[in-house]
């Protein structure tokens, strides 16, 4: 026998007490004021990275999850951020297959997703002890393991073909592009200008369009579709009708919603484009946003908002001017 084994075996329960006090929090933080700020700040921009980039793509996996009638306990209503591309319709009914038939997969997804809204709870608990100057080092220590879990995805998401692509592993070591010639300049340059002239055009066509949806959905988010004819004088009565007609249907309500969020999206990344930004996210919130007038017929009331004559890239451009039906964009 071993002197290791001898010594455990040997050892017993103590037959007193032995003096210790039980842990306890201190009375004080682990951390210095400035030093627990730094951190904080630290802490708070990478949670924020990881979210803004994180995000599209967690609710693709949510949607799935309530299409498959899986529960994920700890996350509440989520309101979508970001309206369905045709490519997400697809990750989703292929997710929806995958996790009613893989109940290894349907558990990772269900641990991933409460992770991501868990990240977002307490990077707005955080932000908002900030503000007071209150914060906790707990509550920050749980909001870096949230960013911990999530920087991760890919290795738990790498054995599906799909989600390996959804979450691709972060490129380390990439040789930097060569620098373009005079010719791929010059079309880069005509096709950033294409997709800046198409996205202007747009903004301009749906403006008065989204003016009276925004007001509908004010109206009924902040009252009782049935009473609405007494709330808002100052609403048009094409929105207090429009409250009227569709207020009760979740579906098309929650439709306008994700199209306002994409309206407001289109005009921020118009004006970061314009100072010289990417215009790539911009080409990805131009096609679903085109087709608001299509998505948006379900209903007849909504016909007269969105009338047939609005297919295309471009309702309201004059003929040949822009309506490019549903060619890609230029670079896409």
């Amino acid at each position: 026998m071993s002197n290791r084994d001898s010594f455990q075996r040997q050892t017993g329960p103590l037959r007193q007490a032995a003096g210790t006090a039980p842990l306890r929090q201190g009375s004080r933080p682990l951390l210095g004021a400035e030093a627990l700020r730094t951190q904080t700040d630290d802490t708070l921009g990478k949670a924020r990275l990881s979210i803004e980039t994180l995000e599209p793509r967690m609710e693709l996996l949510l949607r799935a999850c309530r299409a498959a009638n899986l529960p994920v306990p700890g996350v509440g209503n989520v309101t979508y951020k970001h309206p369905l591309s045709p490519k997400g319709e697809q990750i989703v009914g292929y997710m929806t297959v995958m996790l009613t038939s893989k109940p290894e997969l349907s558990q990772e997804v269900q641990i991933a997703v409460f992770r991501f809204y868990e990240a977002v709870r307490l990077s707005g608990a955080v932000v908002a002890a900030l503000e007071v100057n209150q914060v906790q080092q707990e509550v920050l220590e749980e909001l870096k393991l949230q960013v911990f879990y999530l920087c991760r995805f890919h290795e738990v998401f790498k054995g599906d073909r799909v989600l390996a692509q959804l979450f691709p592993a972060p490129q380390t070591g990439v040789a930097a592009k060569p620098p373009m010639s005079a010719v791929e300049r010059l079309k880069y340059k005509k096709a950033r200008e294409e997709v800046l002239r198409k996205a202007e055009l747009l903004k301009a066509s749906l403006a008065p369009r989204m003016a009276t949806l925004l007001q509908t959905l004010e109206l009924i988010e902040n009252g009782n579709a049935l009473e609405i004819r007494g709330m808002l004088t100052g609403s048009t009565r094409t929105a207090r009708l429009l409250a009227l007609g569709i207020g009760t249907s979740t579906e098309l309500v929650q439709r306008l919603q994700e199209a306002r969020s994409l309206y407001d999206q289109l005009g921020k990344q118009l004006e970061e484009a314009k100072a010289g930004g990417e215009v790539d996210p911009l080409k990805e919130t131009l096609y679903p946003l085109s087709r608001l007038a299509i998505s948006c017929r379900s209903h007849p009331m909504m016909r007269d908002l969105f009338p047939q004559s609005d297919e295309g890239l471009f309702p309201d451009a004059p003929a040949g001017e822009g309506r490019a039906g549903t060619a890609p964009l230029p670079g896409s």
